[in-house]
């Protein structure tokens, strides 16, 4: 993971302690609605799905009507059923259409947040497991166009083939390399303690 995102993911989990402990310390009626919607949204970068699940659950049904909300719950729901396309499908919709979901700045600004998330967690995901894997899929997996998709694989560092139908993704040496050097680590730990 790049220094950035654990930084990200650092300020995430102090915001999200935040927004809890504002929470617990709030009479309840007294918590507007937009805290709520951040906690979700907040659970939603720290790839907290079933949290956010909790929480969508548990609302009450008068808040269940909020346009904002709903969006955030089916984007709940497309990462919770590892959905990837219909995720980045709502969420290119919501971003453009900003008004169709009442979205506020804010709330535009978590979810921009939240696809890069994704995209480098779903990036990482591919390089692991696959040697090859077909552009029209990755077109689909990510929902971006052709132009994108090369912008990701040129990245990457990732080979197209040369008729364009394969990608060839490459896992990064230095995290293998380190795996490696851990895993001879254990098992001379191991030799050590069977003596």
């Amino acid at each position: 993971m790049t220094d950035s995102l654990l930084i990200m993911f650092q300020q995430e989990r102090e915001h999200l302690s935040q927004l809890q402990n504002r929470l617990l310390t709030s009479p309840i009626d007294s918590i507007p609605i937009d805290v709520y919607k951040e906690l979700m949204v907040t659970y939603l970068c720290l790839s907290k799905i079933n949290e956010a699940k909790f929480l969508w659950e548990n609302l009450p049904a008068n808040m269940k009507t909020d346009k904002e909300f709903q969006f955030l719950a089916s984007l709940v729901s497309s990462l919770n059923l590892k959905q990837y396309e219909d995720f980045y499908r709502l969420c290119q919709r919501g971003v453009e259409n900003s008004s169709l979901y009442d979205i506020s700045p804010q709330i535009n600004q978590y979810i921009q947040q939240l696809i890069s998330r994704v995209t480098i967690q779903n990036v990482q995901l591919i390089e692991l497991a696959y040697k090859s894997i077909s552009f029209d899929d990755l077109q689909k997996f990510f929902g971006l166009n052709r132009k994108m998709v090369q912008q990701i694989c040129n990245e990457r560092a990732w080979q197209i083939d040369s008729g364009g139908i394969y990608v060839l993704p490459k896992s990064n040496d230095n995290l293998s390399a380190a795996s490696n050097t851990n895993l001879a680590k254990l098992v001379e730990l191991v030799c050590f303690l069977e003596r």
